[in-house]
């Protein structure tokens, strides 16, 4: 299978990119919603209140619960994009440009803001006492420094191809 060019592993993995981007974009607008609910969780819980069989988590608990999830999926779904911007170049055959390097910077820092996010979430979830499961490890870090060492690479062998192509 070739690495470039229509038919090629490129393509493929820019139509499973291209499902997931619809997933996510559905997930957002599932906690979006949620999100904008969830300061209205106190009284739709006492509106069910006589009710045993409902279990609502009430207060700032219920906020984070679902901001933390909905910044991974925002996140996800920024990454997803510029992957398959990406790939679109691949596709063409010319991956080596400086818009790709810009991109995968972008995914880079995007990356970052999700971690950070994450002890962010961690602190409020302390504060508020809610239980939301936030785990970093080292691994993700590791693949951010590498997205951002990528960057380099692509905004180097961009310059390398723009003075080849200057070259008679």
């Amino acid at each position: 299978m070739r690495a470039i060019g229509k038919g090629s592993l490129a393509s493929l993995l820019a139509v499973g990119l291209h499902f997931t981007r619809i997933i996510l974009w559905i997930v957002v607008c599932a906690l979006g919603i949620a999100l904008v609910i969830s300061p209205f969780a106190p009284m739709i819980a006492d509106a069910f209140r006589d009710s045993d069989n409902i279990d609502i988590e009430t207060g700032g608990g219920a906020f984070i619960a679902v901001a933390y999830p909905f910044v991974t999926a925002v996140v996800m779904l920024f990454v997803v994009n510029r992957l398959l911007e990406i790939l679109k170049t691949l596709r063409f055959g010319s991956p080596f440009v400086k818009e790709n390097a810009d991109r995968f910077r972008a995914v880079g820092y995007a990356l970052l803001l999700g971690e950070g996010a994450k002890f962010a979430f961690g602190f409020l979830s302390l504060v508020t006492r809610t239980d939301v499961d936030i785990d970093s490890n080292m691994i993700a870090w590791l693949a951010i420094i590498a997205v951002f060492v990528l960057a380099e690479v692509f905004h180097e062998g961009a310059r390398m191809k723009e003075e080849q192509d200057l070259t008679v």
